[in-house]
Order: C-alpha cells, then sequence, then structure tokens
C-alpha cells in the first residue's frame, strides 16, 4: 500500500511544486518529479549521468523546496526511471518524441550539430557502455532513425560515430521511441508487477478526486494518464477489482457498473 500513497501524495503536492517552478525559473521545460519512498519499491540503478543545465536548475528547485518540506529525507535520482516528450525540428516540421529522461539528454547532446564518437560521448554524459549502448541503438537503429551512426549497421561499437540525422522525416507527428530495459535484471513479469502499481496509482488518484464514475468513464481516464505504455482495458479491469477487494472502491448498489471511492 505504500507505493499507493507515494503516487497520491505526488499527485496531490504537483500543483505546490508549478508554482514554486514558476517563481524561481525561466525555464521553458515542463518538470516533473515522484518521489519514490525506498523500501515500498524496487530497486533500480541510477547511472550518474551528465544533466543539461535546464535539467540541473530544474531539480536545484526541487530539492530546494523539498528539503524544506522535508528535513530528514534523502533524495536519489533515479534518471532511468523518468521520461520526456522532447520537441524535435528536422527542416520546416516539428515532432514530439516521446522517450526516456536518459534518451532525451543523448538528444540534448545532438543540439550544436556536432558529430560525437561513441567514446566521446559516452565521456561527455558520464555513461557506462552498458547503459549508453541501448540509448544510441534506439535512436540510431531503429525505426525512427533522429541520429545517424557510421556505420550505418544495426550495432553499436565504440568506433562508431553519431550526429543528427538532418534527413528524418516522418508522417506522425507523436513518435514513441521505445528503448530496451537499461536494468537487465528486469524480468517481462518485473515490468508486468510495476505497471500494476502504476495502473492502480491512476485509479486510486482519479477516484480520491471524482469520488463517483462509471466503469467505461473510469477506463478512458485512466487510458489518458498511462498514455506512454497504454494499458489494455482488460488489464484495467483486473487492477479495478484488486482495489475492490482491498476496499479502496466499492460498486454501487444501484448500478454495477458505477465505482464509489472509500479510501
Amino acid at each position: 500500500e505504500g507505493m499507493l500513497n507515494d503516487l497520491a501524495v505526488g499527485s496531490e503536492q504537483k500543483s505546490e511544486f508549478d508554482a514554486r517552478m514558476e517563481q524561481q525559473t525561466d525555464t521553458k521545460l515542463s518538470f516533473g518529479v515522484q518521489v519514490l519512498t525506498i523500501g515500498h519499491w524496487p530497486s533500480y540503478k541510477a547511472p550518474e549521468v551528465a544533466l543539461p543545465p535546464q535539467m540541473q536548475k530544474c531539480m536545484e528547485v526541487f530539492k530546494e523546496w523539498h528539503d524544506a518540506k522535508h528535513q530528514k529525507r534523502r533524495l536519489t535520482w533515479v534518471h532511468s526511471l523518468g521520461n520526456a516528450t522532447v520537441r524535435a525540428t528536422f527542416g520546416k516540421k516539428s515532432y514530439d518524441l516521446q522517450v526516456t529522461t536518459l534518451q532525451a539528454i543523448v538528444l540534448n547532446s545532438f543540439n550544436d550539430g556536432k558529430t560525437y564518437g561513441f567514446n566521446e560521448l559516452k565521456e561527455l554524459l558520464n555513461l557506462e557502455d552498458i547503459t549508453l549502448k541501448p540509448l544510441l541503438h534506439s535512436l540510431s537503429c531503429g525505426k525512427h532513425k533522429i541520429i545517424s551512426k557510421t556505420p550505418a549497421n544495426n550495432k553499436i561499437n565504440s568506433t562508431d560515430k553519431f550526429c543528427g540525422n538532418p534527413k528524418f522525416s516522418s508522417n506522425m507527428r507523436k513518435i514513441r521511441i521505445p528503448v530496451a530495459n537499461v536494468d537487465s535484471s528486469h524480468s517481462k513479469n518485473r515490468v508486468e508487477e510495476d505497471r500494476s502499481v502504476a495502473i492502480e496509482a491512476a485509479i486510486v488518484r482519479i477516484m480520491k478526486a471524482r469520488k463517483a464514475l462509471s466503469h467505461q468513464q473510469l477506463v478512458a481516464e485512466v487510458l489518458s494518464q498511462l498514455a506512454f505504455f497504454k494499458p489494455q482495458p482488460r488489464v484495467i479491469k483486473k487492477r479495478i477489482e484488486a482495489l475492490i477487494d482491498r476496499e479502496y472502491l466499492e460498486r454501487s448498489a444501484e448500478n454495477s457498473q458505477q465505482y464509489n471511492y472509500l479510501a
């Protein structure tokens, strides 16, 4: 239950932090943080990546705000769990790239138009081979080649060269670019377990705000909030049933397709 509490509290504090961000920064970034309690969640690798200055500034503002509210807590940033939407412009067309935080940091390196060798990027971003190779593979060898790689094959080697792909074009404006999981210890079952927690947290967050919703309305709102991995409606239904069993929700006595918030 600690996982659900973490996510519910994070949602409640978001608006307060957003107001602080507007006061203290002039960044164009839309920046949000989810604080998780160690012990409630699985352990994850936390690569010490070199961050762009704009992102570093946002993190400093959040840390200052968080430390003032929770003096006895210590923050550890796990960038491998984050996600981002990057606005990328190629010629006259712009695209919204839905990527992980680490992919976004790699993409930011190519804003200056430079060409980098693998080892140069490794040093610039302070990332190990095991972390950097899947990121570069997803951006230069997948369906959407945002980055050009020399030589043009499907394997990342330490002798490869990389630059932004000026010829990139797509019929889609929003493009999701998947990447192999940086933490190879995470099996498919582990991923499904983590997603189940996210789905339940979204359901609780929505129902806490709305108090009562029909099944179709609740499923639609969950899908809207979790668009990044698009859970199947049948999976959402299963998580709703689990929350009913644990007395977070109940079915309406008058209508079995209506849910009421309890917790």
